[in-house]
């Protein structure tokens, strides 16, 4: 017999062989998290502006280049996986599909675009951990952010009622968007993170000369 579902507040009877009720079944393989809230683009912007600005103010240093290579590097594995499928060679289904949409990406979308989404996902996380329940929130949220720069899992349908065209993303399978993660955490968490580190330096450096201006100014004879 099922019990009652683990999140919290809900009193619903959980799945036959799950610990959550359909609706927070749903959520949590949604976003990782049943209490996690999504991340917009919108919340996303700041974060990708200030990953701009740092690529801007160190315009010819090589990292930028390099991340643009290790994605280029992600999506020619996704082939090989793929490759490997045709060919015979026995496979994770979830690897496929996750080299599926990773070739897609690389097909529709500039590295630099990835790679800055990524390095703000990592701002945003180091800046603001709160908005996240967990480190599994942030890999599905990352991942959710990402492939929402292409149409690789965008549907489209015509609603009568209003008279226009609707669009939703189909989520992946947890393990797809597990393996997905996996990939862009081992190329590009580090910068992500290094980034944050010198947001930080910067925020501090900034707060010290205030702090020396304002004692400056009350010093005055």
């Amino acid at each position: 017999m099922a019990g009652l579902c683990r999140a919290p507040g809900c009193g619903k009877p959980a799945t036959r062989y799950g610990h959550f009720c359909t609706t927070h079944k749903s959520r949590w393989r949604r976003h990782g998290d049943v209490g996690q809230i999504g991340i917009t683009k919108e919340v996303l912007k700041p974060y990708t502006d200030l990953v701009r600005a740092r690529i801007e103010k160190n315009v010819g240093n090589p990292t930028w280049t390099a991340c643009d290579d290790r994605w280029r590097a992600v999506v020619a594995h996704a082939r090989g996986v793929l490759g490997d499928a045709d060919r015979g060679v026995p496979g994770s289904r979830n690897e496929r599909i996750a080299a599926k949409a990773i070739v897609k990406m690389g097909t529709d979308i500039e590295p630099r675009v990835v790679v800055e989404t990524v390095l703000a996902m990592y701002m945003l996380w180091d800046l603001e951990p709160r908005r996240f329940r967990s480190d599994g929130a942030f890999r599905r949220q990352l991942v959710r952010r990402v492939l929402r720069l292409s149409e690789v899992n965008a549907a489209e349908w015509y609603d009568h009622q209003t008279g226009r065209m609707k669009r939703a993303y189909r989520d992946f399978t947890p393990g797809s968007s597990d393996i997905i993660a996996g990939w862009l955490v081992e190329t590009l968490g580090s910068v992500g993170f290094h980034l944050a580190k010198l947001h930080r330096a910067d925020i501090e450096k900034s707060r010290q000369q205030k702090a020396e201006f304002h004692k400056a100014l009350t010093d005055l004879a």
